[in-house]
Parts: C-alpha cells; structure tokens; sequence
C-alpha cells in the first residue's frame, strides 16, 4: 500500500503480513515500539520452550499437567466463592434495609424524648 503523510506529503509505502496478521514497514515511516507484541512473542517462546521440555521429558510433562491442574483448581475455587458472595448480595433487599434503619432511628428518638420528658 501506499499513503501519503498528511504533515510533509512524503511517500508511506507498507505491505501486508496475513501470515500475522499485521503489516510490515517498506519505506518512508517508522514503526512505533508496540510492548503487546513484545509479550506475545515472549510468551510463545515460552510454550514452545515448555512443548519441547514435555516432549523430552515425561517427568517434566507430569510436572508441568499436575501444575496445571493446580491452577485450574485454584481459578475455579476462586469462580465459586465469587459466585457465593454475589448470591449472598442478591438476597439483600435494599428496601427492606434502609426501613429497618429508618425504624431503629425513630425508636432511638422517641427513647430520647421520653428520657428527657421523664427529667
């Protein structure tokens, strides 16, 4: 593709990369350093890195399943005492609280009128 710059009318030319779906710079701009890029490679490499140490050794494949495991035990754990507190506040009825307030700060001010009608 090619663009012109809108600022100094310099010729952008860039192609397309389906592959990675992005695109590569040719001539006539720059990229900006993009950090997400940065991290999906490093985390590529990483479960490429740990296929291969699965693949090499079967202690480190079982290692690396219990480890897992572990994980996804502890995500839904974590899932069920969330959905626990949301049905704890699902039964709170708002209205029925604030007059339950309402009617305890009443009774505390006719405890008090009557407290200083009796002086």
């Amino acid at each position: 593709f090619y663009i012109k710059c809108s600022v100094c009318a310099a010729e952008i030319v860039f192609k397309t990369d389906p592959k990675n779906s992005d695109y590569e710079m040719e001539s006539g701009a720059t990229r900006n350093f993009e950090l997400w890029r940065e991290k999906k490679e490093e985390m590529e490499n990483l479960e490429q890195q740990r296929l291969e140490e699965d693949k090499l050794d079967s202690m480190k494949a079982l290692e690396n399943r219990t480890l897992d495991n572990k994980l996804e035990m502890d995500v839904l754990d974590a899932l069920d005492e969330i959905k626990a507190i949301n049905k704890r506040h699902e039964k709170v009825d708002t209205n029925k609280l604030l007059d339950s307030i309402n009617n305890n700060n009443n009774n505390n001010n006719n405890n008090s009128n009557i407290l200083s009608e009796s002086d």
